[in-house]
């Protein structure tokens, strides 16, 4: 946007000597004189999916001539979508991750308070037979939970569609001039190059015929379905991540309380009992 040169625009992107990464290695291609389509190929190709993504959208604007620019500003806005959902499960899932790490440290304080009272709650806890079968019942249901927990947080955040990315290439395909079941015949292709799976093609071919109805561009239309991809998308999320924060009481009602009392409780109880015994 400022009137740089593509080839400037990413050598000025700023990264750290001897850093690992898509920019640096980039960057250093270009130093050695490969041609910036090639460095850009070569650099995001075996990268992370998003830099595939990115890598596939230069990759088409060069072959159809198209303006670059706004269908990037389209794919940061995607990015930075899944970027803020992600973080929003990630503070979702923070206080049921802090409490069950008091869970798990509540045990502990217990049974320390107690041997400093000259309660033996330790020696019962991993001296006895009912002790160690209690502490390993505990272990395997705090095992379960933290499984139980992580399965929920994956589970949360579908992936983004694969149309969304489809639908922006058809776009910048057809705004730079080529017919519509050309352009999606580059999409399709430019997908398999950067490893990013085919789609269905009825999604062009509906919106190359609604166009060519009314008279609309279908580059236009492609855009807007995008965004309308997006969003579903994002909303679909943020009602996952709010079933989220319920979700999550289950595995620390279940599993994390029962294995505190076993941890906790049981041996205070059995030493407290074997002490009543003995008097």
């Amino acid at each position: 946007a400022a009137g740089l040169s593509p080839r400037t625009a990413w050598q000025e992107l700023p990264s750290r000597e001897g850093e690992a990464g898509v920019v640096p290695h980039l960057q250093k291609l270009l130093a050695e004189g490969i041609p910036l389509e090639q460095a850009v190929s070569v650099a995001t190709k075996e990268a992370d999916v998003l830099w595939r993504m990115l890598g596939a959208t230069w990759a088409l604007a060069r072959e159809v001539g198209a303006p670059l620019a706004p269908t990037l500003e389209a794919l940061s806005a995607a990015m930075s979508d899944r970027d803020q959902t992600e973080r929003e499960i990630t503070a979702t899932m923070a206080g049921p991750a802090w409490t069950m790490r008091l869970v798990m440290a509540l045990p502990l304080l217990a049974l320390g308070g107690a041997t400093l009272t000259g309660t033996p709650a330790l020696a019962i806890l991993f001296g006895t037979p009912l002790g160690l079968l209690a502490c390993g019942v505990a272990a395997a249901l705090m095992a379960g939970a933290a499984w139980w927990m992580h399965i929920l947080r994956r589970d949360a955040l579908a992936p983004p569609p694969e149309e969304e990315l489809a639908l922006e290439l058809f776009a910048l395909a057809t705004t730079g001039g080529a017919m519509p079941e050309q352009a999606w015949e580059r999409v399709q292709r430019v997908r398999e190059d950067y490893q990013l799976g085919g789609t269905d093609p009825s999604e062009g071919e509906a919106l190359t015929a609604l166009s060519r109805r009314v008279g609309v561009p279908v580059s236009g239309l492609a855009r807007e379905r995008a965004k309308m991809v997006r969003h579903r998308w994002r909303t679909d999320a943020l009602a996952s991540i709010n079933a989220l924060g319920v979700k999550v009481v289950i595995p620390l009602g279940l599993l994390v309380l029962p294995a505190f009392v076993l941890v906790a409780i049981v041996p205070l109880g059995l030493a407290l009992w074997s002490e009543s015994v003995e008097v």
